[in-house]
């Protein structure tokens, strides 16, 4: 009786690890557990802009430093199960990471230099782990810079360009804390199967297409033509139309 006891525990046991292994990937509620990989989120500026002797040349401005700030950051993907599944990307509620490790870490308050002396920088926004999945947006608002100085210039602002305009120091700048949304390049998204990097792209010659940088005035003689809030300079309508280009000039890539 014993020996029979024994074979039936040794026949059975497999089904014990089988069942266990099932068991590993549900919550307690039988929710499927999410496999995840290690994502970094960076962001960078235009790279196909022309420069030369420490400036990037965007249309009618040389840009020589260029800073955004990000917060709040949410990317949305459609779960690699739903995929697998054969649901349409289409037909797919979209969840958000904002719980993972990486959502926690991009979602942090963060001001980007992205462009330094002429030069591209690239910044890591985030990074940490994420739920595997296709990504098809990400949304975040911008953050305004209170970590520096008073007196410094980027003090109070969520983004910043400087450079020149017709040979005249030029200054644009924002100060509002507002959400913008990035969707993918490719309109099928990107899936995330194993360790990856996406980028936030910023793309200046998008954000001033169509603005007429031929009206810029220094209207206070102080030596620079300012672009930003409350018509400074004079120049409200060119501010107006940058910020209307800001969405479209940001989205991310693989």
């Amino acid at each position: 009786m014993k020996k029979s006891f024994l074979n039936i525990a040794k026949v059975m046991m497999p089904f014990g690890l089988a069942f266990g292994m099932i068991a590993c990937t549900t919550t307690e509620d039988g929710t499927p557990v999410e496999s995840e990989s290690r994502v970094a989120l960076r962001a960078t500026a235009d790279q196909n802009a022309d420069g030369e002797n420490s400036r990037v040349d965007v249309g009618a401005m040389s840009v020589t430093e260029f800073q955004v700030g990000t917060q709040d950051v949410e990317m949305r993907y459609a779960a690699k199960s739903e995929i697998g599944a054969g649901i349409n990307l289409g037909n797919i509620s979209l969840s958000t990471n904002l719980n993972a490790e990486l959502g926690t870490s991009a979602s942090q308050p963060k001001s980007n230099l992205l462009i330094q002396n002429g030069e591209h920088q690239t910044a890591v926004i985030g990074e940490g782990r994420t739920p595997d999945g296709t990504y098809t947006e990400i949304t975040f608002d911008l953050y305004q810079n209170t970590n520096v100085e008073q007196d410094h210039f980027a003090y109070g602002k969520s983004l910043y360009i400087i450079g020149e305009v017709n040979n005249t120091p030029t200054r644009i700048w924002f100060e509002t804390e507002e959400e913008l949304r990035a969707t993918s390049r490719d309109t099928g998204g990107y899936a995330i199967d194993g360790d990856a990097d996406l980028w936030l792209y910023f793309d200046l010659q998008s954000m001033f297409n169509g603005v007429d940088f031929s009206a810029a005035t220094d209207a206070d003689a102080d030596g620079f033509i300012d672009i930003g809030p409350n018509d400074v300079d004079g120049n409200g309508d060119i501010h107006a139309a940058i910020r209307a280009n800001l969405d479209s000039s940001v989205e991310f890539v693989k």
